[in-house]
């Protein structure tokens, strides 16, 4: 079975195990919070991989939605982010607005927190499987090459406090992610969720993996389970964030 394949029917399971429930048993349904969630997805997913996640999100009181955006041109991407937050913002104004991204999704959506004024109207920011300072999968590539490490943009990204202004940055691993995801700067690192088979099938179905979901969960509540780091600017390389592989 093709991990394709594979992914459409543990979003089918994700999914079910989100919503599905007798009825006879059915919670009431919780009152909807003003708290917008914007999930981001990694690059050439597109949004129907996170609609369970959305879903789990949803039965939380959340307002969730994941923005098909394909991950290939960072700029793009934040701006189009930029977009949908300055769109919630005018239509709930006294919103909490949070940014769920994955993967390359948490570059661009850092881009955005950092240098289009993000970070003065987004309060939670949980990145999972995001090489916050560069992959060398991206590097040669001809979409999202931008993100290999040492370009000229992940050198301007990093540059300075990784997280700015007053939002609240979490960062979410597997145990053997090709990346850790650090940040500079105050950052959450959960603990690592636990490895399945390796850090490439780790990384694939994060958007489907239910301890993935309750930690972003834990994120979104303000829960920081794992440790809260504090590290000065230029505290480690691109190279430091890396492991040698995902085996």
């Amino acid at each position: 079975m093709t991990l394709t394949r594979l992914l459409a029917v543990a979003c089918g399971a994700g999914l079910a195990l989100a919503v599905a429930a007798p009825a006879s048993n059915a919670a009431p349904a919780p009152e909807v919070r003003e708290r917008i969630v914007f999930v981001v997805p990694g690059q050439y997913l597109g949004a129907v991989p996170y609609q369970p996640l959305v879903s789990y999100l949803t039965l939380q009181g959340y307002q969730a939605t994941a923005l098909d955006l394909p991950g290939f041109d960072i700029d793009a991407d934040a701006r189009a982010i930029g977009a949908a937050v300055a769109a919630a913002d005018a239509a709930h104004p006294d919103a909490e607005i949070s940014l769920v991204s994955h993967s390359i999704g948490g570059t661009s959506t850092r881009h955005y927190l950092k240098n289009l004024g993000g970070a003065d109207k987004v309060d939670t920011y949980v990145a999972f499987g995001t090489a916050q300072y560069g992959s060398p999968g991206a590097c040669g590539q001809q979409v999202g090459a931008e993100v290999c490490p040492g370009t000229d943009f992940m050198t301007a990204l990093n540059a300075g406090d990784d997280t700015p202004g007053d939002t609240a940055y979490y960062g979410i691993r597997s145990a053997r992610e090709w990346a850790d995801g650090r940040l500079d700067g105050g950052q959450c690192r959960m603990t690592p969720t636990p490895t399945a088979v390796d850090g490439g099938t780790d990384h694939f179905f994060e958007p489907v993996n239910l301890h993935v979901w309750a930690q972003v969960s834990a994120a979104l509540d303000g829960r920081c389970e794992g440790e809260f780091v504090d590290d000065p600017d230029g505290a480690f390389t691109a190279e430091q964030t890396l492991f040698p592989n995902g085996r």
